[in-house]
């Protein structure tokens, strides 16, 4: 088997994902079917650094929701983290699921859409290690589905594990552009430097850019925002939540103000699933 070392953050994160993936099955369970998309699913199993803790990754914590999904998408650029997840997978029984080796960006996302219903509900985990996830990524998901509801998001935003360290470079023009899909943020860099901001003032512009997007550009009802997470009062990210259902936006802002504890903790309590 193989691991990814992570730490506390990231395990806290996946156990937020987890809560709201029951949550979001128990009320979509009616629906004749539904779909679970990762675009950065990693090898599927992680150690947590400094214990060595097992903590399960994105993939199992999608694969062990009640009702499952009818059908399930991982990609992963590291071709060896691919095909470990994909081997696990295949040994655990589950064959409604599909494994892509590869850039997110590229041509596996547009398999996967091709292979999901436009009217079933719909959830896509953007987890990045940084800014790998593009706008048009984004965009291309956000206009997938038909009828009144877009598909859920929820996306990591990297902004003082990225964005403030190397705004500044001019290498990172590019990169930038593209995750944002416009230079609104060198408009916002520059406004926030003529305002001398603070660091909590910066990254909440920064954060409400990405937002504003999300709303008027691709037309979502409900978008909020929960973090920073880091470690101690060192903050690496934010994660971003965009759905056009109320009630998902409640069930998100329900699971986001629990505190949660991770694998390996006193307090720690796997979730809770229904029987099948």
């Amino acid at each position: 088997m193989m691991y990814k070392t992570i730490g506390s953050w990231t395990a806290l994160k996946l156990e937020y994902l987890d809560h709201y993936l029951q949550a979001y099955r128990n009320v979509t369970k009616k629906a004749p079917a539904a779909y679970y998309i990762d675009l950065f699913a990693g090898c599927g199993d992680n150690r947590l650094k400094n214990t060595g803790w097992h903590v399960e990754g994105s993939p199992w914590r999608a694969l062990k929701a009640v009702p499952p999904f009818q059908g399930y998408f991982f990609v992963e650029k590291n071709p060896k983290f691919a095909a470990n997840l994909d081997t696990r997978i295949r040994q655990s029984g589950f064959n409604n699921a599909e494994v892509f080796s590869g850039d997110c960006n590229d041509q596996a996302l547009d398999k996967i859409l091709s292979s999901v219903s436009k009217r079933a509900p719909s959830f896509a985990f953007l987890d990045p290690s940084g800014l790998q996830l593009k706008w048009a990524t984004v965009e291309k998901l956000a206009k997938h589905r038909n009828g009144p509801w877009k598909m859920e998001l929820l996306i990591l935003y990297p902004y003082d594990m990225v964005i403030r360290r190397w705004i500044d470079l001019p290498s990172y023009v590019k990169v930038l552009t593209n995750f944002y899909g416009d230079e609104t943020w060198r408009e916002a860099q520059s406004e926030s430097k003529r305002l001398m901001e603070d660091v909590p003032t910066r990254r909440r512009r920064f954060i409400d850019l990405y937002k504003v997007k999300i709303k008027s550009s691709l037309g979502y009802k409900y978008v909020d925002d929960y973090g920073p997470m880091g470690y101690g009062k060192r903050y690496y990210y934010q994660v971003i939540f965009a759905s056009d259902q109320p009630i998902g936006q409640k069930i998100m802002q329900s699971v986001w103000s629990k505190a949660r504890a991770i694998p390996g903790q006193l307090d720690y309590e796997p979730i809770k699933r229904p029987k099948q």
